[in-house]
């Protein structure tokens, strides 16, 4: 009964903090709307209060690894800050987000009671998208996006922009370009629910087909619910990223087994040498697509001086180039770090080294096409909490501790039965 308690005070815990991250910014936006000014100093006390609701799940165990890692990762962001001049708090921000979300996941428990949580949040997902896709006017009067963004900061206010629409700039695909999935049906409209923006839709789509693609064979109807409400979501925001992105997932998952699943360890090579030589030969290639993004990014990858690839130069204008902004922000050097680190987590089962394999291929992909959303929180969030899930088993109860010490105590010792001091903390009476 006790443990009953405690595995559905945990799993209200698990819900709140997840659904916080991934709700929250809708929430500003709404209270922006109701007339509550929004202004990035509110953003990021919302970040912080969501990180200090981690603290119950992290606090109970300490992981020394974390904690190591984080005191390098600040100690070379602090030497970065002198030898740069300025202290970058965005670059603290953004590497805290993974380090407390991977640490809470680390102590939240088994990945089969998550899969509850993060079926509640996919609904929540889908029933604001689906209200977005059917009462649009209703949904922006709650959600004035467009206004919610220029107000923080954004987006610079476009007037004829504004009067068409109260969506994100992206919300709507320009009439040269249109829609990629279903067209005819959902005309020029991209669904972005409780993330405001398609793209961000579109990435947590992919997260959630790399948790149910990392399931195993018996979890087959998990596996089909959480790619199913992916592709629901991949087709209302019209993410053309999360297409490509779930498709290679299916490809991984086909044929990266065993010792393969850690081939995507080398994949950011294999792409930061593509982009550099679009850079160096795709001089001619601009634009807004996928091939002019890249070709942008290669450019600047080209482009950078020793101090900016170490972290220490230029910092600022890398849109949608998320090596060029990595390097930039944390450093050569930090990031293959950090990277390395990724990869030599000890992964207890398949679904663990599965979901590492799927992750990094997120990450690798979404670097080369955006700059800082595999920072955002609401994704990140998400991301690495599932990561820390799958890399360790939940916390062991003080009577599950004392029950597994006395089973090692007796295959030490030869012992065939418990001892009745063993017995009675097992069991207490």
């Amino acid at each position: 009964m006790q443990n009953t308690v405690e595995d559905s005070r945990q799993f209200r815990l698990i819900l709140l903090v997840l659904g916080s991250t991934v709700v929250y910014q809708a929430v500003l936006c709404a209270l922006n709307t109701l007339g509550l000014p929004v202004s990035r100093a509110l953003i990021a006390a919302s970040e912080f209060l969501i990180l200090i609701a981690c603290l119950p799940l992290i606090l109970p165990r300490v992981l020394p690894g974390v904690v190591i890692l984080a005191a390098l990762s600040g100690g070379m962001l602090c030497l970065l800050a002198l030898l740069g001049g300025g202290l970058d708090v965005k670059a603290f921000r953004d590497l805290l987000i993974p380090l407390c979300f991977y640490w809470a996941g680390r102590n939240a428990g088994n990945p089969g009671g998550i899969d509850k949580a993060i079926a509640v949040i996919v609904g929540v997902v889908l029933f604001f998208a689906f209200l977005e896709l059917l009462a649009l006017n209703l949904y922006t009067r709650v959600f004035n996006i467009f206004a919610y963004y220029v107000n923080t900061g954004g987006l610079q206010e476009i007037t004829e922009y504004q009067r068409d629409s109260r969506l994100q700039m992206n919300g709507i695909r320009p009439p040269g370009i249109g829609r990629t999935l279903l067209p005819g049906l959902l005309d020029s409209h991209r669904v972005s629910s409780v993330f405001l923006e398609p793209v961000s839709m579109g990435n947590f789509a992919t997260i959630i087909a790399a948790w149910g693609l990392a399931k195993d064979r018996s979890q087959l109807n998990l596996t089909l619910l959480f790619i199913g409400a992916a592709v629901v979501l991949i087709v209302l925001a019209d993410s053309r990223f999360a297409l490509l992105s779930v498709g290679a997932l299916v490809v991984a998952r086909l044929l990266l087994n065993g010792w393969a699943a850690y081939l995507p360890a080398l994949l950011p090579l294999l792409l930061v040498g593509v982009l550099v030589g679009l850079g160096v030969f795709g001089l001619s290639i601009q634009g807004d697509d996928y091939l002019g993004r890249l070709a942008s990014s290669g450019r600047s990858l080209v482009d950078f001086d020793v101090d900016t690839l170490l972290g220490f130069g230029n910092r600022d204008g890398f849109p949608d180039q998320g090596y060029a902004y990595s390097f930039a922000r944390f450093g050569l050097v930090l990031v293959m770090a950090l990277w390395l680190v990724f990869w030599l987590i000890p992964a207890p089962d398949d679904q663990a080294r599965r979901f590492r394999c799927y992750a990094g291929i997120y990450i690798a992909l979404i670097l080369c096409v955006s700059g800082s959303s595999l920072f955002a929180m609401k994704t990140a969030g998400p991301l690495w909490f599932l990561f820390g899930v799958v890399m360790k088993h939940p916390m062991e109860s003080r009577e599950t501790a004392w029950a597994s010490l006395g089973v090692r105590a007796r295959k030490r010792h030869g012992i065939a039965s418990v001892s009745p001091f063993m017995q009675s903390e097992v069991n207490p009476r």
